[in-house]
């Protein structure tokens, strides 16, 4: 079987735009995975909190604090503020939390809050439940 030029051009435009449609409109995988039906939101749909599915590392950053990872741990609460950013979650590991010159561990098993002021600087407290 024999295509013309034509015929070429048409059916390699129509899959590359088949091709390029089908890739956008795949749905995205969610950054967090939360148990079905526990997921609360803000007025406005962005997620205040949820049970997480399993365990998920949320990373932070700041210009004070510089990048912060935090371990959540899975069937637990975890929590955003109204904007969509990382407020609190129970943590699966250790961490360490360097404030200045000093360094506080956060066991494992304790809660992490994490708020930002209004000129965008952050503060992490550990506190246990």
């Amino acid at each position: 079987m024999r295509l013309s030029l034509q015929s070429f051009v048409f059916l390699t435009f129509s899959l590359g735009f088949f091709t390029t449609n089908f890739a956008f409109t795949l749905p995205a995988k969610a950054a967090i995975e939360c148990e079905a039906g526990n997921m609360i939101y803000y007025p406005n749909g962005s997620l205040l909190t949820c049970i997480l599915e399993q365990n998920l590392t949320v990373q932070v950053s700041s210009s004070l604090l510089g990048t912060a990872n935090f371990p959540c741990r899975g069937k637990s609460y975890i929590s955003f503020d109204e904007k969509g950013q990382f407020h609190t979650c129970e943590l699966a590991d250790d961490i360490q939390i360097k404030t200045g010159n000093s360094v506080e561990t956060c066991p494992a098993e304790y809660r992490i809050y994490v708020s930002t002021s209004d000129d965008g600087n952050k503060s992490i407290i550990c506190r246990q439940y």
